[in-house]
């Protein structure tokens, strides 16, 4: 009988991922429960199912050799077998023989999409005689056509032998024989759970014969609990069980007909189920799997039985009918009410965990934990320092984003708004500015935090060393600015321009550690470096859109360095500038006018020979006599002359307020801010 269908063009619209290795395999498994099920024999089942594994080419004698990868399996059984009816069905593709236990009519052709050929024998009865019915199936359909002879036999006995794994699917299958076992299991759970499966036989040449009905009974059984619940009218019931060592994780599987079809990892959805659950009693660690049955599911999986085809896509809740995401949003919060003595022990772990971590490293998260305390629910358990860290600054993230959308929604409700009375605007605003006041002390908190460590490490590098010495003038460069870069190149927080003076934060361009010939912003192609003490080079920015208002040139020498005149040096740099030899990195030059100001800074220390330097260029000593000031009025140029240890100690007077108020905070500093009404 020759096959009336495109078995090549059938094989080219199938899909089956790389992940779903063994699915050909279970295929032909439940056939085989399914026709003892249909035999004489439903009482005394069995099937043996045999693994066959590559060659070995290993040939070391001392060391255990490694497991070879499965190319074939045969399963075998004791089913009705393929009589006349069923080999019917067989050679008619979408059969509905057996649609009244789910089957599609095609799972057969799964076997070809992951293997070379199938070898089928079958001895069957038809009335008082026993035939037996032998071919192969392949991509081009089964040979020979006429496979059926009679036979002596009087038992009944399938063999379906699946031969040449593609490599794709036998590198992604399991090499060892229990781990096939607890997937078939997996796979095949319901028809475990109903207590009619019959004996199943696993069995390989490298290992001990496994009996699955006795795993089943040893392992998974005594752990077995059921819910049910309803959906829009349609009954779904869950199975929850507390599987042991071995298994891959903690899953939910929606089945269809008695099988396995899709399994979604649980630690998506419950954040706290990332490792295997150890209980505190001392029994032994378990993963959890949760099974899903239904009429639903039986009416919605596809044809080949690797996916369901819902009434939307899978990641929206149906309005209309069931959808994945409303079956897993009910199931959820039965497998939290499953485990919720564990669940317990780990959240209680967790929390102290996240505490501790944000108490003694990251305490500008505090702000976060108590105005949005299901932060904790969101992140996952038994995390690792940096792990956390990134799953707090996410829950930041999102906290800042439901609060640009609050704003979005207060701008369109104050246009919306027939008066200042509409009590939704009110409450809508009211609850927007809660939200932005605590979200800014979070943002300060880090950034307060951030500058205090910043100053510590400045206080630190300024210091003269064991040895007589100071830091490496890289160190302190860096603090400040990043060498070697431009401010197209380098974001707003990784400059430290606040510790010269808060003003320079806000600029339009920026060049440091550059030689002339390299810099953008210099028409130049001398290879000579400007001799700038701290960090060997200058940089030069300016404060608005051309014309250019302001430009400002910062100018370092290294502690104790007192070689050159670098009041000289900034002078040069500005006479480069006005007379157009210097240029923006677009090429053109700076549009500088006769009331473009220069605000020249030299940091250095104030040695006997750098005072002298100040004098002789008319300036004049700061009231704290640890800098000096003035103004040449030929350049249009400010000069500020500042001290190491001037610089560290106003810029840590300009900050101690806000560290006095976030590290020494006392309650009667507290100071309400007016709510939306004006009161306080």
């Amino acid at each position: 009988m020759a096959f009336l269908f495109d078995i090549k063009g059938q094989l080219n619209t199938m899909h089956l991922a790389d992940s779903k290795a063994l699915w050909p395999l279970f295929e032909a498994v439940v056939n085989s429960i399914q026709s003892i099920e249909d035999s004489p024999n439903q009482n005394c089942g069995k099937i043996v199912i045999r693994a066959y594994r590559k060659p070995s080419t290993q040939c070391g004698l001392e060391q255990k050799e490694p497991l070879e990868r499965f190319e074939s399996f045969s399963v075998t059984d004791n089913g009705v077998g393929l009589n006349d009816e069923n080999y019917k069905s067989f050679n008619t593709a979408y059969s509905t023989l057996k649609v009244q236990k789910g089957c599609k009519g095609i799972g057969r052709f799964l076997w070809l999409k992951a293997f070379d050929s199938v070898e089928i024998k079958s001895v069957f009865a038809e009335g008082e005689s026993f035939f037996c019915r032998e071919f192969l199936f392949t991509s081009d359909g089964i040979s020979p056509e006429n496979n059926q002879f009679e036979t002596s036999t009087q038992e009944l006995a399938t063999t379906i032998r699946l031969n040449n794994f593609h490599t794709n699917y036998q590198n992604t299958a399991p090499v060892e024989l229990e781990v096939v076992a607890k997937r078939i299991i997996e796979h095949c759970l319901p028809f475990f759970i109903s207590g009619k499966c019959p004996k199943i036989i696993l069995l390989d040449d490298e290992s001990i014969p496994i009996n699955l009905n006795q795993y089943y009974e040893e392992n998974v059984k005594d752990s077995l609990h059921q819910d049910h619940f309803l959906i829009k009218d349609t009954k779904f019931t869950i199975y929850h069980l507390r599987l042991p060592e071995g298994f891959s994780g903690h899953e939910l599987h929606l089945c269809a007909n008695m099988q396995e079809v899709r399994s979604v990892e649980l630690k998506k959805y419950i954040p706290d189920l990332q490792k295997k659950i150890v209980p505190k009693d001392g029994s032994s660690g378990f993963f959890y799997v949760g099974y899903i049955v239904s009429d639903y599911l039986d009416s919605r999986v596809n044809s080949t039985r690797t996916e369901f085809n819902f009434d939307e896509n899978y990641d929206q809740i149906s309005f209309f009918g069931t959808g994945e995401e409303s079956i897993l949003t009910a199931a959820m919060e039965y497998i939290k009410g499953y485990l919720a003595d564990y669940l317990s022990d780990i959240r209680k772990e967790k929390r102290q965990q996240i505490n501790d971590f944000v108490q003694q490293d990251r305490p500008t998260y505090r702000y976060l934990l108590q105005m949005r305390p299901e932060v904790y629910d969101n992140i996952p358990a038994g995390l690792k320092p940096d792990a956390l860290e990134l799953e707090l600054h996410k829950g930041v993230q999102i906290w800042e984003m439901e609060i640009k959308k609050q704003a979005i929604r207060l701008e369109k409700a104050a246009k919306e708004a027939a008066s200042e009375k509409d009590t939704t605007y009110q409450a809508l605003y009211e609850k927007y500015w809660a939200s932005v006041t605590e979200i800014s002390k979070t943002a300060l908190a880090e950034y307060v935090t951030r500058r205090k460590t910043l100053l510590n490490l400045l206080d630190n590098a300024l210091t003269v060393q064991n040895d007589g010495s100071f830091k490496k003038e890289d160190v302190i460069h860096s603090l400040i600015c990043p060498m070697r870069h431009t401010s197209d190149d380098i974001t707003f927080e990784e400059m430290n321009l606040w510790i010269v003076d808060e003003r320079l934060a806000y600029h339009r361009y920026l060049a440091s550690d550059k030689t002339l010939k390299s810099m953008p912003i210099i028409d130049s192609s001398s290879r000579k470096e400007p001799d700038i003490a701290i960090f060997d080079r200058a940089f030069a920015y300016s404060d608005s859109d051309e014309p250019f208002t302001t430009v400002t040139i910062v100018e370092f020498k290294k502690p104790d360095n007192d070689s050159k005149n670098p009041i000289n040096q900034v002078g040069e740099y500005v006479d480069l500038i006005r007379s157009g030899k210097k240029v923006k990195a677009n090429g053109q030059a700076f549009t500088i006018t006769d009331g473009t100001l220069f605000r020249c800074y030299v940091i250095c220390d104030l040695t006997d020979k750098m005072r002298t330097h100040c004098l002789n260029s008319s300036l004049l000593p700061t009231a704290d006599n640890l800098g000096y000031t003035g103004f040449n009025q030929f350049r249009h140029e400010y000069i500020e002359v500042i001290s190491y240890s001037k610089l560290l100690a106003d810029a840590k007077k300009r900050n101690q307020i806000l560290f006095d108020k976030l590290f020494s905070t006392k309650p009667g500093e507290v100071i309400h801010i007016p709510d939306a009404k004006g009161t306080t």
